[in-house]
């Protein structure tokens, strides 16, 4: 069997022979995008410009939402209009040459079962809705799942006695609600509650409890037709050994129709369509012959085979 070896944002990925050829013609696209008024790196011009150096068909903007209390990863209110008018202007000046969408990632609070940025949706062509955070019951302050690890520490201890089953619990349970009870266009990785589980610091994600857990979750989504991300985020960045979700629940996701859309989450220019060979070859071994790209305005399933 034939490899090439290149690189992607700092990450090495193997990549077949068949596989380079359907990048090759398939449509590249990203729609989770961030960029310096959250916590991405560069001016989005910046991820303009490489999107079309890859001969992107369409790049969205998905910065975290503006929240009530404002924090140093989240776009500030007084952000937010240049925010837009931002994007208006890359589309004036890029548009015939790729498509570019306006979007937010939305932050959900499971406390108050509150989406948040929801009230901005008729600015934005598209959502991304995501379970970051949780409450700490010492101080009520949100503090995150993912980033940084001692937050994770100190919500196991203040708020679950040092269960990790109640934690993992609690956060499936907040994407669940979400699912239940918001509208969105993509759920944002699904399983990013693994994320600061590298060599299972905190639990075993192969325990049946976890797996339990992790794929009601995915039932909730297929039960009420959400398309999921298969985000490549974690694998850019070394956080994770893979994509979110891992890929038996992609086959899960084939068996339910759930529709995929394909993700960088980009926090600078050079993740952008970083791993996404790694990530098609798992999405084609779970059975998926098509993605959700949106095109010309609308969602649209696109071919991933020749």
């Amino acid at each position: 069997m034939h490899y090439i070896m290149g690189p992607h944002g700092g990450t090495i990925c193997l990549l077949r022979l068949p596989d380079l050829c359907i990048l090759m013609h398939m449509k590249r696209t990203n729609y989770h995008t961030h960029c310096f008024l959250d916590d991405g790196k560069e001016p989005m011009e910046s991820y303009v410009l490489r999107a079309l150096e890859l001969s992107c068909t369409a790049l969205g903007f998905s910065c975290h939402a503006p929240l009530e209390q404002e924090d140093n990863w989240h776009v500030k209110h007084a952000d937010y209009p240049g925010y837009l008018e931002e994007i208006r202007r890359l589309k004036q000046r890029y548009g015939e040459r790729i498509e570019l969408y306006t979007g937010l990632e939305l932050e959900y609070r499971y406390e108050d079962n509150r989406l948040e940025g929801s009230d901005l949706r008729d600015d934005l062509d598209y959502t991304i809705a995501s379970v970051h955070m949780l409450q700490d019951a010492h101080t009520g302050e949100y503090l995150s799942i993912d980033d940084p690890v001692e937050e994770i520490e100190m919500l196991l201890e203040h708020n679950f006695g040092g269960d990790i089953r109640k934690l993992v619990g609690t956060f499936y349970q907040a994407v669940i609600a979400m699912i239940e009870h918001h509208r969105f266009d993509i759920l944002g990785h699904l399983d990013l509650i693994k994320k600061r589980n590298r060599n299972n610091r905190f639990f075993d994600p192969e325990e049946p409890w976890y797996r339990r857990m992790l794929m009601e979750a995915v039932e909730a989504a297929g039960s009420r037709g959400v398309r999921i991300e298969v985000n490549t985020g974690g694998l850019a960045r070394g956080a994770t050994d893979e994509v979110y979700p891992d890929p038996r629940v992609l086959r899960r996701c084939r068996e339910l129709d759930i529709p995929l859309v394909l993700s960088a989450d980009a926090h600078s220019p050079g993740d952008l369509n970083c791993c996404f060979d790694a990530a098609l070859e798992q999405i084609r071994d779970a059975g998926y012959t098509h993605l959700d790209m949106l095109l010309e305005g609308t969602w649209q399933q696109v071919p991933i085979t020749d």
